[in-house]
């Protein structure tokens, strides 16, 4: 077990760090440039490339869509009640734990993703790994999405 920390690359530790700092920031109220909102979505590229590299087939596709678009629906919705006015190009935002919990989200499901390649390629290219995987970063990344359109739409 400390093998899979000790043979991670050293670059995902400072990554866990700042994401898991940026994510405690966002339990706070907070004074944000909207166009911070704007890159959000980014994480979608990631999760898509991170997507691209399992092999699986294409029924994994319409699992990321399916979970892109809740987490989208789902990221519109609660991003409103977050939102407590305008200062400029800066928003004032409500302190709220969704950002911590979907970032965390993308990096656990890329680590245990990692993970699996390397230690056991039988639940890596299991069907049911493929389904839980390609919804936790569909999911996350259409939160991500959602919100920044509402954000647009406030701005």
């Amino acid at each position: 077990m400390s093998a899979i920390f000790i043979e991670t690359p050293v670059w995902v530790w400072p990554l866990f760090l700042l994401l898991f700092a940026v994510g405690l920031r966002a339990r706070h109220e907070r004074l944000v440039p909207s166009a911070l909102f704007y890159g959000l979505p980014l994480l979608g590229l990631s999760a898509l490339n991170s997507v691209l590299g399992v092999p699986a087939g294409l029924f994994i596709w319409l699992v990321f869509a399916v979970a892109y678009a809740a987490g989208g629906y789902g990221g519109y919705a609660v991003q409103g009640r977050w939102i407590l006015g305008r200062e400029g190009t800066r928003l004032r935002l409500a302190g709220e734990s969704l950002t911590l919990t979907m970032m965390m989200l993308v990096f656990g499901a890329n680590f245990v993703s990692g993970v699996l390649e390397a230690v056991s390629s039988q639940v890596y290219s299991s069907a049911a790994f493929h389904i839980i995987f390609a919804a936790a970063l569909g999911l996350s990344s259409g939160s991500f999405a959602g919100r920044a359109l509402r954000v647009w739409k406030a701005v």
